[in-house]
């Protein structure tokens, strides 16, 4: 789950930079830990297509769609061919489209589409290019070139290369018909396929929530981080389901200090973005001198994030 969901969703990537005048690695380590201020800062001054690659990524995850939009355009002019550009370009496009206006909704919408099409086009064996135009086809209308039969497509061809993600695609389609039984048994059965369970625990524990089956998704969680296979990642997505759900506060406060400590920070679930839900818990638990110092970490790493800095000046 990366950012276009309940923790902002299902998004992965390649970090390690092989091209000739790619970024530097230890820029992209900085943006991997989520160091935003420092990795924007080394970015800026490169010319090359993967550091306007790295610094959409970067606005991105702060939420800056338009600065995530002009840099991952960039990249692309300069690297037409890339297929993880599109997708990071589709991304931005997404989550642009999420926060307009209606009338410029539609027409942004249609270039992450376009770009979508594009990065599995380029690289039909992208799975994770698939599962986000699954997506896109899922929760479009038909207007917008959305189909559940578009998705179901999309996940006959992730089947080839990944079982697991096939049926979270199917479940995916079969809780937007409002097949509730079957999406569930869809989510199980990834479960069952998966190499890393917990990844789809945490997407059955966000089915579960979404349905208000808050005790299940408790439930789910826990057996999520109980999987000897976790990422420290899993850490992240678990707080972020019990918070979501209003459920065991101080039990998404640890996972937060273990994914916090972990050593295993990954860009998807960056260390300023846990530092913020860290401060969300603590707000509903009524510890406001707590969730500022934690808001406060958040600036810290990326000044340019509105949501902590809104949060910040809510408390003072």
């Amino acid at each position: 789950m990366k950012f276009p969901y309940s923790k902002f969703s299902i998004l992965f990537l390649l970090l390690a930079i092989t091209t000739i005048g790619a970024a530097d690695p230890a820029t992209v380590q900085l943006l991997s830990l989520g160091r935003m201020n420092e990795a924007i800062g080394g970015l800026s001054n490169r010319g090359d297509p993967e550091s306007f690659n790295l610094l959409s990524r970067a606005y991105y995850a702060m939420e800056r769609w338009d600065d995530a939009v002009k840099w991952g355009e960039r990249a692309i002019a300069e690297r037409p061919q890339d297929a993880s550009y599109h997708l990071w370009l589709a991304r931005a496009y997404g989550r642009k489209a999420g926060d307009s206006n209606p009338l410029a909704a539609a027409g942004i919408a249609r270039k992450a589409k376009n770009e979508f099409e594009r990065a599995v086009q380029l690289d039909p064996t992208n799975v994770e290019a698939r599962s986000d135009l699954s997506k896109y086809y899922t929760e479009a209308p038909a207007i917008m070139g959305g189909g559940l039969d578009k998705a179901r497509d999309q996940a006959a061809q992730v089947n080839k290369y990944d079982a697991a993600e096939a049926h979270s695609i199917l479940a995916q389609v079969a809780a937007k018909e409002k097949r509730y039984d079957e999406a569930e048994s869809q989510f199980r059965s990834a479960i069952k396929e998966a190499r890393n369970p917990a990844q789809y625990w945490l997407q059955l524990a966000d089915f579960y929530r979404l349905r208000g089956r808050f005790d299940d998704v408790q439930k789910t969680v826990l057996t999520a981080t109980a999987e000897p296979s976790r990422s420290a990642e899993a850490y992240f997505d678990a707080a972020n389901e019990l918070y979501l759900s209003g459920r065991d506060f101080p039990e998404a406060v640890q996972y937060l200090r273990k994914y916090l400590d972990s050593g295993g920070l990954m860009e998807e679930a960056p260390a300023f973005r846990a530092h913020y839900l860290l401060g969300q818990v603590y707000e509903k638990m009524g510890r406001g001198s707590a969730a500022t110092s934690e808001y406060e970490a958040s600036l810290a790493l990326a000044s340019g994030f509105d949501r902590a800095r809104k949060a910040l000046g809510r408390l003072q």
